[in-house]
Parts: C-alpha cells; structure tokens; sequence
C-alpha cells in the first residue's frame, strides 16, 4: 500500500467508537468465547463477530488459507457505509471495498492484541444482529456452526452464471459460515468440511427456492462471494475425513443447513415451506362458495412503533386466517403509523422488498391469503420513498406495490408522489389500488375503470375532522365507476390527529352498504360474491 493511499484510508477509517458487545452461547466442549463487537463508522452501524480461542487453532479461512488462529472474526457494515467507503477508494487503486476489509482485519487484530496472521477474516453486509448460531451433537462430536446469510442482491447460479470482477467487490450479499468442532481435525479433513459445509449450505437454498439474481428463472448455489472459516477443535479423535459419509460430516451438514435457513429468514424473510402457517383454529363462519371474505384491519397503529405495528398486522392476519379471510387489507401506512418520520426519521426503510415484506410473502404462501399492506417504501434503485401498499396474492407472490399519487406535505413530505399504474391481478381479479386522497379526484379511479378493475381497494389514514372527512367521495368514485370501493382505514390517536371515529367503508353502486368503526383494533369482515353484492359473515 503506497503511503498517499495509507495517509487517505488513515483519515477517513478513524476507529469506529465501540459502543457495546453482545456475547453468544457457545457450547462448553467447543473451549471458545464469542461476542459482537458494535460500533459505529461515519454514521453508519459496524459490527465484528470475535470468535476467541485459548490456544491456537488449526484454521482453514476462504479469505486467508491456512493459519494457525487465535480468532476468527466476521466484520459486518452497513451496505450504505459498504457503497460510501468502496467508491471512496475505488478509483485509488480498483479495490475499494477490499481495501475496508483489510483496514477492519487490521484494527479487529490490534484490539485484540494479535498479529493479524493469528485472526482469520470475513466481511459481509449481512446484519449481525440476524446471525444464526446451531450446534449438532452425537456421542464425542460437536459441532457449531455461525452464520449470517443475505441472498437478495447477489444470488448465482455456478456454472451458469458470468463472472464480472478479478478482486474486489462489495459484499452485497453473502452467506458466511464459521464453523468449529470440539475434536482435531487433520488439514486434509479441514480442506474436505468447505466441501460438505457448500454443500449443506447450498441444500439449504435450494429448500428456501432461493433463485439466482441474474438469472431468475434457476435455482441459487451461492451468492459468488460466500466465505467460510473451519476451525479445527483440540480433543480426541482425530478426524482425517469429513464427508458427508462420516457422523462428523453428518453434523458440518446438518449444522449448516439449519443456520442457512435460519439466518436467511432472519435477514431476508426466506423461509421453509410451512415455516410461517398458522396453528389450526376454530371454523370459520361459512361463507357461500363463490364469495370472497375481506378482512379490514382497523388499526391503531403507534406512529415510529416498527416493530410492534408489524406484530400487530402479522398477529391480526392470524385472526383472519382463523375467520376463513381470503383477503386482508390494512390501513395506509400500517406498518409505521401516520406521524412516523418526525420520530425515527426515515433512514431506516430498507429498500424494498425487505426482509419484513418477505417474511409476509411467506406468511400468505403457507396460509393462503392474499395480503394488502400499507408500508413505507424505498425504491431500490432510485433510493427515492414512497407511501406504498404492498400486494402479494396467496401463493406468496409479491405482485408489487402500489405508490400514492396524492401525498400532503407535512406529515407525508417524505414521501414522492407515485404515478398510477395498472390493476393488480389476484385470484384472477383485476384489483385497483388507491391510497386515502387518492380518492379525492375522479382520475386515478376513472384510470383503473377503464383498464379493466373489478374493484378497487383504499387503504387510508382519514380522520373524519373538520376539513378533513371523507364526506360522500367514496360513494362518488363507486358510483363513477359502476365498482365497488372498500375502505380500510384506522383508528385511534396520534398527538397530531385523532383517527379514533374513523370509519372503514364498503361502498357500492354510490352508496355507503356497510360502514365500521372502533376506538381499538379490531378486524372487520365482509363477504364478496360478484354475482350477489356484499354481505356480512353470519355463523
């Protein structure tokens, strides 16, 4: 590294400020301590997996050969900080992204007072917080397995898909595997268990239907820039073969698989067929055989309250499901609250689809329900936001998402206003989107009208105060398009408004068929026959 280079790299990686460590389990025969080291790196989040050990190990590392380790350690940052310090660096010498790594290595190893040939490395743009940590026992052997795992941005096929780069790249999504065993293992059985690890690892994509970025129509192997690390342990036996033939390899596969599928749910809402169905409930109120039953979140929903708001939707699709809903439908904005962005900003929203919205794609897959969900959106590419409602029919598939055309400043100015777009198939119904004051004009309903909806849904935010209440527009835009309208809208208060008489709408033929308000949340249902109108579920 010339010395230009080194005094750039010195000034702009100053030492993240460590502001806690989280330790992991491990298991007691394993003799090794872990923990997450968490800091923080030109405003972004920093964090480094140390495994430690007592004496040295025999290692094998994808990234550093062979080595005899103190420690290993998993260095995971922001993918924004990632694409910040990689073009940064990128036109110095073409190696940006790696360029970060090493200076990482070098400061883990420092802090740890180790020569950095005794800490075997990897990076990753995976969250640590969604590392999956699984351990597989029979008789004398143990096995533990660390990873953490992202497959949406870089996904390949093997031998199907291009190579683009010699050296460096950016860790966009990567698989990473530190494994560990309590017994020895020769170097040639350290060699074999990166064989038997890619392939429980791959066994696990391909269960998820994990598909490949650049060639969406085949199956995943990789991501093209996974890493593994095999520790070898210091007890008797020596194993010198750890295939999957061997109860050694048995475990490194089993352990892998389950800490693949683990940390890719955890990171980007992948899961097994199944994974995600709800427990058998009561029955449901019968419904005729042609109808349709539409679940309407009235939602209080806690502004900033991410977390618990997307608790409260998953657990109220629960409830519909057990109700026999073929279609739930949540208000605008569900999942942040309307006066969210004063509280948490908007740094947070990941680009979409992310993880949360994958994880309810599996949800509507293994229950059977096709989901509308009122979100906030970033758009992966243009990084722009926008007030959105995801639509996802009941095999899983995520059909897109529906931008708000109409958005208001203050508590909106956030957001970008969307530009339309076609009707959303679902059950083999051409469905049309709109969000709250998107209802306002004639346009956006008349345009769906005439692209061949059959009904149209609104998930909305509307407080009927004055200035503000619906008034009779839902029965206009009912009666302008000969469709019918439902209304999803919430309840219950922010300091800035008060939903609480907030009423969801069926609206048809341009009247007002059935209306439903409530103080707290609460789930509302209606029965759809196309043939015979609206009705409510009677048991």
């Amino acid at each position: 590294m010339n010395i230009f280079f080194r005094l750039a790299l010195t000034s702009l990686l100053l030492l993240s400020a460590a502001v806690g460590a989280a330790e992991i389990d491990m298991p007691a025969e394993i003799r090794a301590e872990a923990e997450i080291l968490r800091g923080e790196r030109d405003g972004y989040w920093e964090k480094v997996l140390v495994v430690r050990f007592p004496e040295a190990r025999r290692t094998l590392s994808t990234s550093d050969g062979l080595l005899d380790a103190r420690a290993a350690m998993n260095h995971a940052g922001h993918p924004q900080l990632w694409h910040k310090l990689g073009s940064e660096f990128m036109g110095r010498n073409g190696r940006g992204g790696k360029a970060y790594a090493e200076h990482v290595h070098l400061e883990t190893a420092s802090r740890l007072q180790l020569d950095t040939s005794a800490l075997a490395r990897m990076a990753t743009a995976a969250d640590l917080d969604n590392l999956a940590v699984v351990t597989r026992r029979h008789g004398p052997l143990t096995v533990t397995v660390l990873a953490t795992a992202g497959a949406k941005s870089n996904a390949i096929r093997t031998g199907l898909d291009a190579g683009t780069y010699i050296e460096d790249e950016a860790p966009a999504g990567t698989i990473n595997i530190v494994l560990l065993t309590n017994i020895r293992l020769t170097d040639a059985a350290l060699a074999r268990a990166l064989i038997t690890v890619t392939e429980g690892k791959t066994a696990a994509l391909e269960d998820l239907k994990v598909t490949s970025t650049y060639t969406p129509a085949v199956q995943a192997t990789g991501t093209g820039t996974d890493s593994i690390i095999a520790v070898s342990g210091t007890e008797g036996p020596t194993a010198s073969y750890t295939g999957g033939h061997s109860r050694i390899g048995e475990l490194i596969g089993k352990a892998t698989y389950a800490a693949v599928v683990e940390a890719l749910g955890k990171q980007n809402g992948f899961f097994l067929p199944g994974a995600r169905r709800f427990p058998a409930a009561a029955e449901a109120p019968a419904k005729a055989p042609d109808a349709l039953r539409l679940a309407l979140l009235h939602l209080d929903a806690v502004p900033g309250d991410i977390a618990g708001n997307r608790a409260r939707i998953e657990a109220a699709i629960q409830e519909a499901v057990s109700q026999g809903a073929d279609w739930v439908v949540t208000p605008e904005l569900a999942e942040t609250g309307y006066n969210f962005a004063s509280r948490i900003g908007t740094g947070w929203i990941a680009p979409f689809p992310d993880a949360w919205i994958s994880t309810l794609a599996a949800i509507a897959r293994d229950n059977r329900v096709a989901l509308f969900v009122g979100f906030a959106e970033r758009d992966a590419s243009s990084g722009k936001l926008y007030n959105s409602v995801a639509v996802i029919d009941r095999n899983g598939t995520l059909l897109g998402a529906y931008r708000k055309q109409r958005v208001h400043g203050g508590a909106e100015s956030w957001s970008t206003a969307g530009g339309g777009g076609a009707p959303f198939v679902v059950d083999g119904i051409p469905v049309g989107i709109l969000i709250c004051a998107d209802t306002y004009q004639p346009e956006p309903a008349a345009a769906y009208r005439a692209q061949g909806a059959a009904i149209l849904l609104a998930p909305s935010n509307w407080p009927p105060v004055d200035g503000m209440g619906p008034g009779d527009l839902w029965e206009q835009r009912s009666a302008e398009t000969g469709l019918p309208l439902i209304v999803a809208n919430r309840t219950g208060r922010e300091p800035e408004l008060d939903f609480s008489a907030g009423e969801s709408v069926v609206a048809a033929g341009g009247q007002r068929r059935f209306a439903f308000s409530t103080g707290q949340s609460r789930l509302f249902y209606v029965d759809w026959d196309r043939r015979q109108g609206f009705s409510l579920p009677r048991r």
